[in-house]
């Protein structure tokens, strides 16, 4: 994975506790990946996000793999091919020449692929003064650069303020069942953000960078 950034990200993940949000991103991710029934899953890019956990543990999914080039611990991406890879507020992270090579790399390490990109500024800043969102482009860029790597491309609605989503397949769980995993996941995600807000309130922040 090509990225010029790695080193800057590496000493924010000794620091903080960055890239931990992308559970946000689970109630509009589910139905599609339960409609796909994968057997294998990576989480590409996934800080120090459980995200991985929670789906194989919600949509079954016997093999999963997190991959962060900035962690040591999770730095080396798995000897074989997985079924999908997911990648959340990632690609905004990522310089504009560096795209296509890390985008490379996702194509070699799963057979589809689904994509969450935040496109407003970030709230952090690098240590020589850029956002930490160095490409911020809309869905029609996104969408023209993620083509040639993935020809089966197509944009999925997310209901996140900012962002953009993509994926390779058909497909996703519709109806009362579909509305119901997304009511549930929304609901425990927001259960959870109102805990941390008061475990912060009442003792104090825990360091940490801006939410990916």
């Amino acid at each position: 994975m090509a990225h010029s950034l790695v080193d800057e990200y590496a000493k924010l993940h000794a620091r903080h506790r960055y890239g931990a949000t992308a559970r946000h991103a689970l109630a509009d991710m589910l139905p599609h990946i339960l409609a796909l029934k994968p057997a294998s899953l990576i989480d590409f890019g996934c800080g120090q996000s459980n995200l991985a956990f929670l789906i194989a543990a919600k949509a079954g999914i016997p093999e999963i793999h997190r991959y962060d080039p900035a962690i040591p611990a999770i730095s080396t991406l798995p000897n074989k091919r997985v079924e999908l890879a997911v990648n959340v507020d990632v690609m905004e992270h990522i310089p504009d020449e560096e795209i296509d090579a890390v985008l490379a790399s996702i194509a070699a390490a799963a057979a589809q692929a689904l994509f969450v990109i935040d496109i407003g500024p970030a709230k952090m800043l690098l240590s020589d003064g850029r956002n930490a969102h160095v490409s911020q482009h809309g869905a029609d860029w996104w969408l023209a650069r993620l083509k040639p790597h993935f020809p089966t491309i197509r944009e999925m609605p997310i209901h996140r303020r900012a962002r953009v989503a993509f994926k390779t397949w058909d497909g996703e769980v519709r109806g009362l069942t579909g509305l119901a995993v997304r009511a549930r996941e929304r609901i425990i995600y927001r259960t959870q953000k109102l805990t941390r807000s008061a475990h912060r309130k009442l003792f104090g922040a825990t360091p940490r960078g801006a939410a990916r």
